[in-house]
C-alpha cells in the first residue's frame, strides 16, 4: 500500500496511532504535541488532523474530542514500520534462549505461552507440518476395535502420535506388518510424497497404508492456543460482550482459525487487518502471522490475533524473533 503523505502528515498519523495502542484513548492537538514533542502549533495540529479524517486515516472519537485511527489508517501505519523501522525485540523474550525441552511438540507450546504473555494478546502456533518432511519411523498400534494409534517420528525429531478410527478391525500383526512395509519401503521419503505412491498403487499392502495416511493427515496440524484471557482484558471486548462472544466461537472452532492463518501464509500475507480478515467475525480485530521454515519450505506459523490498535511494532518483530528460533531448533534436531 502507496500513500502519497508528506513528512508532516505522516508524522501526525503515526503519532496519532501511536498515542492511542499506547494509551488505548484518544488525544486532543495540545497533549500530543507536548507528549511525542511535535514541531507544530496547536491550530497546525488541528488542520493536519482534520485533513486526515477528511482523507480517510482518522475519525472522530465518541468518547473524547480527540481522533482515533481507521482501518485504513492503522495499515499506512504498519507499512511504515515494515519499510522504515527496524527493533530488536524486547528483554523479556530473553526468557526463550536458555529453553532446553526434549521435543518441538513442547517446545511449540511453550512459545505459545510465551507469545501470549509477552504481546498480551491471544497467540496462535501450528506444530510443523509433519507431511513436509521425511519419514525416520513409524509404529502402529491397536488400541480398541477399529482405532489404533500412529506414532510417526520425522526428520529432524519431529514427532506426531495420533488416534485414528478406521473402518477395519486390525490385528496388531497386521498393524505390524503395515508398519514393516512402510519402513521397508519410504524411510528417507517426505511423507507428502509417501501417500502420493500409495495413491498410485494397486497392491494390497499400499492401499492399506494410503488409508492410514489419509486418516493421519485428517488429523494432523496441531494449533495450540493461548491468552484467550487477553482479549477478555480489551476494553472494546469487555464492553461489547456480543462481539467477545463472536471471537470465541471463531477461536472454539480451530479449523477456521487455522484456514485464515494458512491463507495468510498461502498468499504471503502476513497482517491483516479488520475486514482484510476472511471472517465476518473478526472484522473488528488485527491478525499478524509469521511462517517458519525448513530448506525455505513452510512447515508452519506462530501468530497473535487481538484489537486494531495492538502494538504492531513489537508484534512484529517477536513473531520474527520466535520464528527464527523455531527454525534454529528445527535444524538441531539434525545434529
Amino acid at each position: 500500500m502507496r500513500t502519497d503523505l508528506d513528512e508532516r502528515y505522516s508524522t501526525v498519523l503515526n503519532v496519532v496511532v501511536e498515542n492511542f495502542i499506547n494509551y488505548k484513548e484518544a488525544a486532543g492537538s495540545r497533549i500530543l504535541i507536548k507528549r511525542y514533542n511535535l514541531p507544530f502549533s496547536a491550530a497546525t495540529m488541528r488542520n493536519i488532523m482534520s485533513d486526515l479524517e477528511e482523507m480517510g486515516y482518522l475519525k472522530h472519537s465518541y468518547v473524547s474530542s480527540g481522533k482515533v485511527p481507521t482501518e485504513l489508517g492503522y495499515k499506512v501505519y504498519v507499512q511504515y514500520i515494515l519499510e522504515n523501522r527496524k527493533k530488536t525485540t524486547k528483554l523479556k523474550l530473553k526468557q526463550i534462549e536458555n529453553i532446553n525441552l526434549n521435543t518441538i511438540g513442547d517446545f511449540i507450546v511453550d512459545i505459545s505461552n510465551i507469545l501470549s504473555n509477552s504481546c498480551g494478546l491471544l497467540s496462535m502456533v501450528s506444530m510443523p507440518n509433519i507431511f513436509k518432511l521425511k519419514l525416520k519411523d513409524i509404529n502402529l498400534i491397536k488400541i480398541g476395535s477399529n482405532k489404533l494409534l500412529c506414532a510417526v517420528i520425522a526428520e529432524p525429531s519431529v514427532v506426531e502420535t495420533k488416534i485414528i478410527d478406521i473402518a477395519k478391525d486390525y490385528s496388531q500383526s497386521e498393524l505390524n506388518d503395515i508398519s514393516q512395509f512402510l519402513k521397508e519401503n519410504y524411510v528417507g521419503w517426505e511423507l507428502e510424497k509417501i501417500q502420493e505412491d500409495l495413491k498410485e498403487s494397486l497392491s494390497r499392502s499400499k492401499a492399506e497404508c494410503e488409508l492410514i495416511f489419509k486418516k493421519l493427515k485428517e488429523t494432523s496440524r496441531d494449533l495450540y492456543f493461548s491468552g484467550v484471557q487477553n482479549l477478555i482484558k480489551e476494553k472494546e471486548f469487555y464492553e461489547d460482550y456480543e462481539q467477545l462472544n463472536k471471537i470465541l466461537d471463531v477461536i472454539e472452532k480451530r479449523r477456521h482459525v487455522s484456514e485464515i492463518v494458512d491463507l495468510i501464509i498461502k498468499n504471503d500475507e502476513k497482517i491483516l487487518i479488520g475486514n482484510d480478515i476472511p471472517n465476518e467475525k473478526l472484522k473488528k480485530l488485527s491478525l499478524i502471522a509469521q511462517p517458519y521454515y525448513l530448506d525455505n519450505i513452510k512447515l508452519g506459523f506462530v501468530s497473535v490475533l487481538g484489537p486494531m490498535n495492538l502494538d504492531y511494532e513489537n508484534v512484529i518483530y517477536t513473531l520474527d524473533f520466535l520464528s527464527k528460533k523455531i527454525e534454529k531448533l528445527l535444524k538441531q534436531g539434525r545434529q
